[in-house]
């Protein structure tokens, strides 16, 4: 009886922990996105955990994008591409930026935009906060 009772406990707490969720380990693959309209805010991810910036390409100003700015030791770029936009005039499509939370602290994650006359815009800028 008193085994029946001992296996029936410890396959009753093996049960329960194969059923919680680790937060920590749900946020890393949880890929955080930013467009335009979160430039000025502030975003906290966790270490590890990929971090994706969606803008529309401003080529139809005769813009290029610059390289992101942001700490090296905060942020690593995973990679950079570019999605063709629509045969809509003025549509240059969209670029996609992918970065991972790399160490813990905080920066300033920046993107803008430079002509051949030599004005810059900035089209992005926000605090980034790794936990």
């Amino acid at each position: 009886m008193k085994l029946i009772y001992n296996c029936t406990c410890i396959i009753t707490c093996l049960v329960i922990m194969s059923c919680h969720k680790d937060k920590n380990t749900e946020d890393k693959n949880t890929v955080k996105q930013l467009t335009a309209a979160d430039a000025g805010s502030t975003a906290s991810v966790t270490m590890g955990q990929s971090i994706s910036l969606i803008l529309g390409n401003p080529g139809d100003g005769g813009y290029q994008f610059n390289n992101p700015q942001y700490k090296s030791s905060v942020l690593t770029l995973q990679s950079h591409t570019h999605q063709n936009g629509t045969n809509n005039i003025g549509d240059f499509g969209k670029d996609i930026w992918t970065f991972t939370a790399k160490g813990s602290g905080t920066t300033t994650l920046e993107v803008t935009a430079s002509r051949g006359s030599g004005e810059t815009l900035s089209l992005f800028s926000n605090q980034i906060t790794v936990k």
